[in-house]
């Protein structure tokens, strides 16, 4: 390919994906190791393009915050997050730290409680990816 082939196909490429920013998303089933805690049952996951943020969804209320986000290894990222919610004695932040494996899209959980000298609840569970990878993204985890 000649040095314009290579011009236009980059054009090509870039302004096929200028419409939207499509971020890695993944959807994760949860279960609890033990059944004294409460670990959330389903969560979706969005990263940046560039896997250092991430919004963190629980399907059980709705609710959507941002996640502190840290490569572990060339497949793995760690995230962290608080879960704002109301209980009767005002409000809490359930905190959760979490590890998702994006080759085995196997995700580990653990809810931490500030203060507790008891194990933290911890859970484990399989994610999917969601459809709307984009190149950016889909070479980050080593798909073509």
């Amino acid at each position: 390919m000649s040095v314009p082939a290579y011009g236009i196909l980059a054009l090509v490429l870039t302004l096929s994906g200028a419409g939207a920013r499509a971020e890695g998303s993944f959807q994760c089933d949860l279960q609890p190791i033990s059944r004294a805690s409460w670990i959330p049952g389903r969560i979706n996951v969005r990263f940046s393009d560039d896997f250092t943020t991430a919004k963190v969804t629980d399907a059980a209320f709705g609710v959507s915050v941002s996640a502190r986000v840290s490569q572990r290894s060339a497949t793995t990222y760690a995230l962290s997050w608080s879960l704002p919610m109301l209980t009767d004695s005002g409000r809490a932040k359930p905190r959760f730290r979490a590890a998702l494996n994006t080759a085995n899209l196997k995700m580990s959980i653990q809810s931490i409680n500030v203060g507790s000298t008891m194990q933290p609840p911890r859970g484990w569970g399989s994610c999917r990816r969601e459809p709307s990878l984009s190149l950016v993204a889909q070479n980050r985890l080593g798909r073509n």
